[in-house]
């Protein structure tokens, strides 16, 4: 057990709480291996800067594929006619 899970052990047990269910809720708790640390921490904040990034750019280019898509939808529209009704 670390010092902080052996702490809540020691104070599950000075509370009244018997030993085997002091035992699994003190094992219960993650040890300090297991939470994140501030390098995790400010890593995860750059992947969502990055992502953000990648989001913004992909909305800058689906703004430039709606802008054709309209621009050019008349036109091949007015095509289509003149070829089904004019051969």
């Amino acid at each position: 057990m670390s010092i902080i899970v052996a702490e809540v052990y020691e104070a599950l047990i000075e509370a009244g709480v018997s030993e085997s269910k002091a035992r699994a809720a003190a094992a219960a708790i993650p040890a300090g291996a297991e939470l994140a640390k501030q390098q995790d921490l400010a890593a995860v904040k750059q992947d969502l800067a990055a992502v953000k990034q990648d989001i913004a750019k992909l909305q800058s280019e689906v703004a430039v594929v709606k802008s054709a898509v309209f621009t050019f939808s008349p036109v091949i529209v007015a095509l289509l006619v003149k070829l089904v009704f004019f051969p």
